[in-house]
């Protein structure tokens, strides 16, 4: 799993360069044809990292429930976003990979509770649930890219 590790490394990487890159202005414009903006993309992968990693393996998460039910799955970004939000989801998107690992490793997530995504893939164990973590990130790193071509 550590080129997982690795590789979600990179990307997380990406992502934070991203939110240093943009002030809050640029972070919450939704440019015509998209439904979020780069903020929301980069919390719902820390979201969605949450809830398939820990939330479906029955452990506590690093984000509280206000975050999930804001950047979970078929929300859509708001202006409703602060400077202390981005801070804090830097932060967490640095802190979040370290743990997971560690978690990982100590095998506080060996309970894992299968899940279908929307993708139609099903996660069997922690281990699906980290490889489908890269992808989904991977997509979402993708509209990032888009979204910066798109805000002025």
């Amino acid at each position: 799993m550590d080129k997982h590790f690795e590789d979600l490394g990179v990307i997380r990487k990406h992502l934070i360069e991203y939110l240093h890159a943009y002030d809050l202005k640029h972070l919450t414009q939704i440019p015509p044809g998209f439904q979020n903006h780069i903020f929301w993309n980069c919390a719902h992968v820390l979201v969605t990292q949450q809830l398939m990693t820990y939330y479906l393996s029955s452990n506590a998460m690093l984000v509280d429930n206000d975050w999930v039910m804001r950047y979970k799955k078929g929300t859509v970004g708001d202006k409703n976003v602060t400077e202390n939000d981005v801070r804090l989801l830097i932060k967490l998107l640095q802190t979040s990979l370290v743990q997971l690992k560690k978690d990982y490793n100590s095998e506080k997530l060996s309970y894992y509770k299968p899940y279908e995504t929307s993708f139609g893939i099903h996660l069997e164990n922690i281990e699906d649930a980290i490889r489908f973590n890269v992808l989904h990130e991977s997509l979402h790193l993708g509209y990032v890219m888009a979204l910066v071509k798109g805000i002025s």
